[in-house]
């Protein structure tokens, strides 16, 4: 016999005499019990763990499809409060108000709003565009939140009026503020006024 298979045959002999010892036979069966205790807890949990990483992709497709809805409710609304602005604009854009009218308007708003006019200039732009523009450059007087109203306010008259530039400075005497505000003021051209 060779040698290889004489270790073979002693390494199996002494696992037969170490296999009745007491302790031994103790150790395979605690061995025994607790592989059969994790298959069956491995047999419990694995249906569970697949059943919660099914539910969690379940979970993740609802929140989705919950934030592509979202997202589509808020384009909607984005693009039903842009309609109405455009046509507001255009509305604005249609409204061809005199120079007078538009001096009329500009002292209201700023009556109501306890802004004194001190003085104003206009300025109208001769252009065969479909827009031109009158530019107004007004003087004005008043508290800091009255002018600050006036100016919020200018987008509530029929006319499309921007406000181009703004210089404030607070008068020594009154404590009031004094400034200059230009106002580009877009009317129709020619051609759409006649028409």
């Amino acid at each position: 016999m060779s040698e290889m298979r004489i270790r073979a045959m002693r390494w199996r002999a002494d696992l037969r005499h170490s296999a009745r010892h007491p302790w031994a036979r103790g150790g395979l069966r605690a061995c025994a019990l607790g592989a059969a205790l994790l298959a069956a807890s491995l047999a419990a949990w694995w249906p569970a763990q697949r059943g919660n990483a099914a539910l969690e992709t379940e979970i993740a497709a609802k929140r989705r499809t919950l934030s592509q809805t979202r997202q589509a409710q808020e384009l909607v609304g984005a693009y039903a409060k842009a309609a109405k602005e455009v046509a507001l604009l255009e509305r604005k854009l249609e409204h061809a108000a005199t120079q007078a009218q538009l001096v009329e308007s500009f002292a209201r708003l700023a009556a109501r709003h306890g802004v004194k006019v001190v003085g104003e200039t206009y300025d109208e732009g001769r252009s065969a565009a479909a827009q031109t523009g009158l530019s107004a450059e007004l003087s004005v007087q008043g508290a800091y939140p009255a002018l600050r109203d006036f100016l919020r306010e200018l987008s509530a008259l029929p006319t499309w009026s921007e406000v181009q530039e703004v210089r404030l400075e607070t008068a020594r005497e009154s404590g009031l503020q004094k400034g200059r505000i230009r106002i580009m003021t877009y009317r129709p051209g020619p051609e759409r006024r006649s028409s």
